[in-house]
């Protein structure tokens, strides 16, 4: 049985610069980019193939990339922790792109 983690996050890093650095925190989580899209120079959507043990990984190297969870993926990636090792999971990673000095508001 495959199960899903929805990811929404934003970065203020350089677009190009924050693909290499999402496809290097996908890799040392051990996940697999199965599918992307790019939404202009806004956004992009990675579907990410790893074992639920990947998870918690996963969300410590895009918190060291510069890429921010928004508060409920956080609070979904961080459940995972109970998941069973050996899980397959699909991980819909959704990243906006924004300028440097652009604020968000966080939503609960």
């Amino acid at each position: 049985m495959v199960s899903y983690a929805l990811v929404d996050a934003f970065t203020r890093v350089p677009r190009e610069e924050a693909v290499e650095r999402l496809k290097h925190a996908i890799a040392v989580a051990d996940g697999v980019i199965s599918d992307f899209a790019f939404f202009g120079r806004e956004a992009m959507r990675l579907t990410v193939e790893l074992d639920a043990s990947g998870l918690s990984e996963l969300r410590r190297e895009l918190e060291g990339a510069d890429v921010e969870l928004l508060p409920r993926s956080a609070a979904e990636l961080d459940s995972a922790k109970a998941m069973t090792p050996g899980r397959p999971l699909l991980a819909l990673l959704h990243v906006m792109f924004l300028p440097q000095n652009s604020a968000v508001a966080a939503h609960p």
